[in-house]
């Protein structure tokens, strides 16, 4: 928690709004999911919530900043606030690491308040913690919130969802992630509304296209599937390259592309889908709707293998889905 107090963004106002109403009628739930697309700010706004509820004397919806809590929060070492995450970037979140979490639970408040757990991913947990936090969300202890957040819902086992509230977190509206980006991206040569498109409409995505070469290469993964698309490579020659990036990013970016893509099918305006070459995008209308759905679906089982514990070989992975994708196109002629 970089800022303090967090403030939900402009888009997250009506959730935060419905957030304070169960406050104050005490039908706060003992778990809480918070599930959408990646990069639109769930684990701000879970952080904000973990806030205003470990504050000891909050103002109208708001920590106030001035009591032990809020100094706790602060200086990031709140004893009642617990962040269960993987150990490296895009690996599994441990049964270790929740029986640690069942542990904490155990113990009292030590500020006498709120004990609040923010869990991200929950996609993340394998089958062995995800069994392990079963027991706290149907036993929960008093004045105790766990926050899950999820960027797959599907990825997440029914039986933890079932214990959950879910809040599924819209994308935010074009107009006002734009309107909130433009003055953040000041300086930058880069088009706010190409960040945004590029990113499938996440705002946070998009800026931190800003960072590094992100976008460029996410430009290099596109061209090399629209050549494979047309023919101009294999396969096997695209996985080859692909398997040596970051290929959890690559594959959740091939998951914002594809929605851009079904999105684009419906008539909603995709910029980066208008300036691919025109026989590339006729090919793309042409794609039945319920064999996109489907393989999307696959390419979301084969991101779960990537954070499971499985360690799958990525260059045949790769290979399949792009094979796959293949097929999907000669299903459209």
């Amino acid at each position: 928690m970089s800022d303090f107090p967090l403030h939900p963004y402009p888009w997250q106002l009506q959730e935060w709004q419905q957030l304070n109403l169960q406050i104050a009628a005490g039908k706060l739930p003992h778990a809480l999911m918070f599930a959408g697309a990646k990069g639109i700010g769930k684990r701000h706004l879970a952080e904000a919530l973990a806030q205003l509820l470990l504050c000891l004397s909050p103002i109208e919806g708001t920590p106030c900043g001035k009591c032990r809590g809020c100094m706790l929060n602060r200086v990031q070492n709140h004893p009642d606030f617990i962040v269960v995450e993987p150990e490296e970037a895009g690996k599994a979140i441990k049964v270790d690491q929740i029986r640690a979490l069942i542990d904490d639970l155990g113990k009292t408040a030590q500020q006498g308040g709120f004990k609040v757990v923010v869990l991200e991913p929950a996609e993340a947990m394998n089958t062995n913690s995800a069994n392990a936090l079963l027991k706290s969300l149907e036993e929960p202890a008093a004045n105790t919130l766990i926050i899950l957040v999820c960027h797959a819902a599907s990825a997440v086992l029914p039986t933890i969802r079932s214990r959950c509230q879910m809040r599924l977190l819209a994308t935010p509206n074009s107009e006002q992630v734009i309107h909130w980006l433009k003055p953040l991206v000041v300086g930058s040569n880069i088009p706010v509304e190409k960040l945004l498109d590029a990113a499938g409409g996440a705002p946070l995505t998009a800026l931190s296209f800003l960072e590094g070469d992100a976008l460029e290469r996410r430009d290099a993964w596109l061209l090399n599937l629209v050549r494979l698309s047309t023919g101009q490579i294999s396969a096997i020659e695209v996985a080859a390259q692909w398997q040596k990036e970051d290929v959890i990013a690559l594959v959740e970016w091939f998951l914002v592309w594809l929605h851009s893509v079904m999105r684009w099918q419906v008539g909603a305006e995709q910029l980066l889908i208008n300036q691919l070459p025109q026989d590339f995008r006729d090919r793309l209308a042409r794609v039945p709707s319920a064999l996109l759905h489907r393989y999307v679906e696959k390419i979301l089982v084969a991101k779960r293998q990537l954070l499971g514990s499985s360690n799958p070989n990525k260059q045949l992975l790769l290979e399949e889905m792009l094979m796959d994708w293949g097929a999907l196109l000669r299903a459209a002629k």
